[in-house]
């Protein structure tokens, strides 16, 4: 059976995998990325964060993703019975990028392969990691080249699992748990004649949030199509009627405020429904491997956190891959599960705030200071790393105290007759 050697073996060519090779490849490192379908392919996650073109200039590639004329996107606007709230991105807290793009996926992740491949990443598409043993000197990972059944084996000191959806080694380890968050269903597809509004909002991301269950996402594209989809509970879903997507046009016909940007829209792309698509993990790292990007927790699309995550996990895992290479002493619990923990948390509270109503509440408080709604604003950016603002600290408890303070207020107001 052939053999090939590496440093590291990454599984998986998304933003994860091609943002850990990209870096890798331009310190030197010798780094083989298998990735089992072809490309361009369908996923969401389309509305990047502010946080995200950080990245992406770190590891030079922003100029490359700039240069696909993608919509800019400059705020996220939150619609609740009858009534919306935006926060504009470049009103956030100082040091915070103002804008952002809206990406279709399946170009986006074309073009970071593609650069990665110019930065010397060797990314292989149609091959499939079916196991990988870990012993004293790295690991043996088998491998199938799916368009010719050929087997080999790649010999890395690393791996880095980007593998996002496919999740190679939590099943391969057994690292799956129970996920954090209650499992829900998402519904999406795309369009084109939607009302867009004009000017500076036009690339805006709305998030609806639905009358009944659940909410609404509007992600609109520079090349003329919208990205739009649904999240609720899977027994709301399951009582809608019809077929996937009869049971998502009821569902934004349901919605006044969706339904009359959507009302003229057609759809142009295929309905696709996930059931359950919350995971965790029990480790993100282990001895000679660890977990990047959707490969370790996945929360919810709400705040459109998962492009973010996966380049911060990627670029930071690269790098603290590159150390070891090197001799260095890694503290991996501390210096990677530690920040990582951090970031997951914060987005967590957030949507777990966001479900059960209160979030929606601070967000429409008039009372709400502006500097509050700047902290906001950097954690919709996806500065959740950020040690000066107090949303990244104890998030949970900061947003339990805020959203107090608003039905404490609430109660004050003298009731109309």
């Amino acid at each position: 059976m052939m053999t090939t050697n590496t440093d590291v073996l990454i599984i998986g060519a998304g933003p994860a995998g091609s943002a850990a090779g990209a870096l890798l490849a331009s310190r030197g490192r010798s780094a083989i990325c298998l990735e089992r379908s072809w490309f361009p392919r369908h996923v969401i996650g389309e509305s990047l964060l502010p946080r995200t073109d950080a990245l992406l200039d770190e590891i030079g590639m922003l100029e490359a993703v700039r240069a696909r004329g993608y919509m800019v996107k400059k705020g996220a606007v939150f619609l609740h019975e009858g009534r919306s709230e935006r926060f504009c991105l470049e009103n956030g807290l100082e040091g915070d990028r103002p804008e952002t793009l809206q990406v279709p996926r399946e170009d986006f992740d074309q073009v970071l392969a593609t650069e990665a491949r110019s930065k010397g990443l060797d990314l292989r598409f149609g091959q499939e990691v079916t196991g990988v043993d870990f012993r004293d000197d790295g690991a043996i990972a088998s491998v199938v080249d799916l368009e010719n059944d050929r087997r080999y084996e790649v010999h890395a000191k690393f791996v880095l699992d980007c593998s996002g959806y496919g999740r190679v080694l939590p099943r391969l380890l057994d690292l799956e748990r129970e996920p954090a968050l209650p499992q829900r269903v998402s519904c999406y597809t795309q369009v084109e004649g939607d009302r867009r509004p004009s000017g500076d909002l036009e690339g805006d991301v709305w998030i609806c949030s639905h009358p009944d269950n659940g909410w609404l996402w509007i992600i609109p594209f520079s090349n003329g199509r919208t990205s739009v989809g649904s999240v609720c509970d899977p027994d709301y879903w399951a009582k809608l009627p019809g077929n996937d997507r009869e049971k998502l046009w009821a569902y934004m016909q349901s919605d006044p405020a969706a339904w009359e940007r959507l009302s003229s829209a057609v759809p142009v792309a295929k309905t696709t429904t996930i059931h359950g698509y919350s995971r965790k993990v029990s480790a993100l790292h282990g001895d000679r491997w660890a977990l990047v990007g959707n490969a370790t927790d996945f929360l919810d699309p709400v705040f459109s956190s998962g492009v973010t995550l996966a380049l911060e996990t990627a670029v930071l895992a690269a790098k603290l891959v590159d150390r070891a290479l090197g001799g260095e002493s890694v503290e991996w619990d501390d210096e990677y599960d530690a920040p990582i923990g951090k970031a997951v948390g914060v987005f967590l509270a957030f949507i777990e705030s966001w479900y059960r109503g209160e979030l929606i509440d601070i967000f429409f408080d008039d009372r709400r200071t502006p500097e509050i709604k700047r902290q906001i604003t950097s954690i919709l950016g996806g500065h959740v790393l950020r040690d000066d603002n107090p949303f990244t600290g104890d998030a949970s408890g900061e947003l339990r105290k805020l959203h107090d303070r608003v039905r404490a207020g609430r109660a004050q107001q003298p009731v109309a007759e």
